[in-house]
C-alpha cells in the first residue's frame, strides 16, 4: 500500500483545489487520467467540473468507481469515489462523486505500493543470476525475498514480469535496505529495492497497472 500519513476529514477537500480522476475502461467508456477542479463538497459528495477532451466534455458512467486525488500547497489527498450522476449547474457541467471509504493524506513524492507476489531474477555485479520472489511493488521499487544474502548498496539488474505487456528487462535497482525482522525465515533473506534510471513511460505503465490491481481489490470496475 501507499505510505499514508493519516486519515483526514472531508473538510480537507475544498472547492477550487485541483482534482485528478483516474478511471479504468469499461464497455462503452474509455478510461484514463483526467484533470478537473473541486467545485463543491456536501454530505460526502464531491462536485467536480466535468473534464473535457479535445473540446468535448467527458461524462462518466453512473456507478463507475474512480480514484480521486486532490492537491493543495502542502498535501496530497487520495480517496475513491462512485459516480452518482452528471448534471449542469449554473451552466457548468459537473460530475458528482460519492466518497467511498477513507480520505488519506499521502506523503508526496512516494508511489502507491501494493501486494504483488511473482517470480523474477536479478543479475548481480558479478553477473550471477539470482531468482527472487516479489512481495510488493510500486513504480519506485519493490520488496523481494531470495535465498542468497545480498549487500545493501549493491546495484543489480531486475528481470521481472508484471503483466503480459509489462516486463522489466535489465532494470537497474539498488538494494536500499535489509529487512532484518523477516530475514532467515525458512532460509530466505528479504530486501527493499529502489528502481533508478527507469523511463517515465515504464513508470507510468507500472502506476496504471497498480491502479488496476487496487481498483479490483476494492470491487470497482476494471478494464
Amino acid at each position: 500500500m501507499a505510505y499514508f500519513l493519516e486519515e483526514v476529514d472531508v473538510s480537507k477537500i475544498k472547492p477550487g483545489l485541483p482534482l485528478r480522476i483516474e478511471a479504468s475502461s469499461i464497455a462503452g467508456f474509455t478510461g484514463g487520467l483526467f484533470k478537473s477542479t473541486v467545485q463543491d463538497v456536501e454530505n460526502n459528495v464531491v462536485k467536480a467540473a466535468m473534464p473535457s477532451l479535445k473540446g468535448r466534455f467527458v461524462p462518466f458512467p453512473k456507478g463507475l468507481t474512480a480514484r480521486l486525488s486532490v492537491v493543495d500547497k502542502m498535501s496530497l489527498y487520495v480517496f475513491y469515489g462512485i459516480v452518482l450522476e452528471n448534471r449542469e449547474e449554473d451552466n457548468l457541467p459537473l460530475t458528482l462523486f460519492r466518497i467511498q471509504g477513507k480520505i488519506r493524506r499521502v506523503q508526496r513524492r512516494r508511489f502507491l505500493r501494493i501486494k504483488f507476489i511473482a517470480n523474477g531474477t536479478l543479475i548481480t555485479p558479478e553477473n550471477e543470476s539470482v531468482p527472487f520472489m516479489s512481495f510488493d511493488v510500486s513504480a519506485g521499487g519493490m520488496k523481494i525475498g531470495t535465498n542468497k544474502e545480498l549487500t545493501v548498496g549493491t546495484i543489480v539488474k531486475i528481470n521481472f514480469q508484471l503483466e503480459e505487456d509489462l516486463f522489466l528487462a535489465n532494470q537497474e535497482a539498488k538494494i536500499v535496505r535489509k529487512i532484518e525482522n523477516e530475514n532467515r525465515t525458512n532460509g530466505i533473506f528479504y530486501y527493499g529495492l529502489e528502481f533508478f534510471n527507469m523511463p517515465l513511460s515504464i513508470q507510468d505503465k507500472i502506476m496504471r497497472f497498480i491502479f488496476k490491481l487496487e481498483l479490483k481489490s476494492k470491487g470497482g470496475n476494471e478494464e
